[in-house]
């Protein structure tokens, strides 16, 4: 009997070693599907639109079935794809930083643009964690399985990426981390979690390998992990 899942992630946009027939790009992007509500979210958008969306339609996903865009941070890595989705999808909704607010409404002033400031749970146990304040602006994504259990997608955790641990913390124990660390080596921060996924802009990845060779995670374009 197949366990019964609570979320499927799949890893639609990266440059890191891309399984054949996607295509490879600096940036990240993860399509989410819910078993929860049946709805599929996209958190990222990477850095090429055409690129994104080959790289979605590899899962056999129709652009105009995604039902939310979260963007973790205003950098063309991990949000020019977007203006292809909304292309295809324009009644998409839009999540952004508040702080990017007026950027994102200007830049698409037909589209559902809201900017995010505290913890919002979206649709069911699909909740963006909130603005994290720093010299760059970013939210994550934290997915609650029925086990009670979370796992967190982050873009590049530029504040920090132990806030991002902290913040989800308060609501569950964390299963699993995926995305960009960029500079981050706080190492007690990831004892306990089970699935190290850093990928994109790690800097420092040879040492989670090296400290976590049981929990960390080689996270390729084209993989799909389910929760």
């Amino acid at each position: 009997m197949k366990p019964i899942l609570s979320f499927e992630i799949s890893i639609v946009f990266d440059d890191k070693c891309p399984k054949p027939g996607f295509i490879p790009g600096f940036g990240f992007s993860a399509l989410i599907f819910n078993h929860f509500t049946g709805e599929f979210s996209l958190f990222d958008t990477g850095g090429k639109s055409n690129v994104l969306i080959h790289n979605i339609k590899k899962f056999n996903v129709d652009i105009s079935s995604i039902k939310h865009v979260i963007i973790s941070h205003n950098h063309y890595d991990h949000a020019r794809g977007l203006e292809g989705i909304i292309q295809i999808n324009p009644s998409v909704n839009i999540y952004v930083p508040i702080n990017d607010l007026k950027s994102f409404s200007r830049k698409f002033p037909n589209s559902r643009i809201h900017g995010i400031s505290e913890m919002i749970e979206i649709e069911k146990n699909l909740v963006i964690s909130g603005q994290i304040k720093d010299f760059i602006p970013e939210q994550s994504v934290f997915l609650k399985t029925k086990e009670n259990e979370l796992i967190i997608l982050v873009g590049c955790a530029h504040p920090g990426l132990e806030k991002f641990i902290t913040k989800a913390q308060s609501i569950a124990k964390i299963k699993a981390i995926i995305g960009g660390f960029h500079g981050f080596r706080k190492l007690s921060y990831l004892e306990d979690i089970e699935l190290i996924g850093a990928c994109h802009c790690s800097r420092n990845i040879n040492l989670f390998k090296k400290s976590f060779p049981g929990q960390f995670k080689r996270i390729c374009l084209g993989d799909n992990y389910s929760f």
